[in-house]
């Protein structure tokens, strides 16, 4: 019997194992689609049409439970969702940025990207100037037991009759997806 063919089939093997991994390097494409969320005064860029819920959450400010107000979406392997609450008090809004943060980000350890370092300063135009207004990206072990990156940036808007909305953007994805959650991110406008 011949091994040419056995040869050619274990080549071909290597071959699909070597165009995979290349592939694996690059980050999916996403057809972002425009998304204006009235109810949270905020218009951004989706790569998938987002679902809306809303639960509450105590965040350990010593406010009780609050509803925080989600949309969101999964594409390709990653998970893309906004969410935002109101603070009866707009002094307090660092606090609660530096709170929402310490639930999110505990458990991961920082994997930061050339544009994208733990820390930066996130403020999109009309957002408070806030020391916790930041971006992060994290990696850690998530619910499932799977590695799981976060991308998240945080910030805060002051209200009209002195109150604050805290804002919460993330991408939970495989691996580090610097430029699609920069993309994402960055589509960010307060109306």
């Amino acid at each position: 019997m011949s091994k040419i063919p056995h040869l050619m089939r274990c080549a071909a093997a290597m071959a699909a194992a070597l165009v995979l991994n290349a592939c694996g390097n690059q980050e999916p494409e996403m057809a972002w689609q425009h998304v204006d969320w009235d109810e949270a005064g905020i218009e951004m860029r989706f790569p998938c049409p987002p679902q809306f819920a809303r639960t509450p959450v105590d965040f350990g400010l010593d406010i009780g439970s609050v509803p925080v107000h989600m949309m969101g979406c999964d594409a390709v392997d990653s998970t893309f969702a906004m969410s935002y609450w109101v603070l009866d008090d707009a002094k307090l809004a660092d606090d609660a940025l530096a709170f929402w943060q310490v639930a999110a980000l505990a458990k991961f350890d920082a994997v930061d990207g050339s544009e994208a370092k733990s820390g930066a300063a996130f403020v999109p135009h009309g957002a408070m100037e806030l020391p916790r207004s930041i971006q992060a990206t994290v990696e850690g072990e998530g619910r499932a037991g799977w590695t799981v990156t976060t991308h998240g940036v945080w910030f805060a808007r002051e209200e009209q009759d002195g109150r604050a909305r805290i804002y919460h953007a993330v991408v939970y994805a495989p691996k580090a997806y610097h430029q699609t959650a920069q993309t994402f991110f960055q589509s960010i406008t307060l109306k």
